[in-house]
């Protein structure tokens, strides 16, 4: 009996401390994609505040151990545990299907989708390029 309590509490330590990992690095990516890829800055803020929570609060109570025993943080798991695992759709067999599929939609949107309302460029040029050619150089 002592044996199966150890393994799953130090089954139990390894999920948290993965969970917390992924929270982290879920909260880079969500950074680089909100300043860089979609440019909305409320994404970007949102992350900022995520990623800092996260590295913070470790620091503050000295190990992210202390934060597995809030009651928020089992919010956060089991809500995590009913979106992945849910009836109705298993991220846990989908995720990378729709993962690939929303970037291969992110990159079309982002390269030619905005091209048919007009003769944008595919690369990402100065807004005020065009007006500055019409004047007159100095030297």
């Amino acid at each position: 009996m002592q044996m199966l309590l150890k393994s799953r509490a130090l089954f139990i330590k390894e999920y948290n401390n993965k969970l917390f990992n992924w929270l982290v690095t879920f909260a880079l990516v969500m950074v680089v994609l909100g300043r860089f890829v979609i440019k909305f800055f409320l994404l970007e803020i949102a992350a900022w505040v995520m990623f800092i929570f996260l590295e913070t609060y470790t620091r503050m109570f000295w190990s992210a151990e202390s934060l597995y025993y809030n009651p928020a943080w089992h919010i956060i798991v089991s809500s995590w545990e009913t979106i992945v695992y849910s009836p109705l759709l298993d991220l846990d067999r989908w995720a990378i299907p729709i993962a690939l599929l929303l970037l291969f939609w992110l990159f079309y949107w982002r390269c030619f989708a905005r091209r048919k309302r007009g003769s944008r460029s595919v690369l990402p040029l100065y807004k005020n390029s065009h007006k500055n050619s019409s004047r007159p150089r100095s030297d």
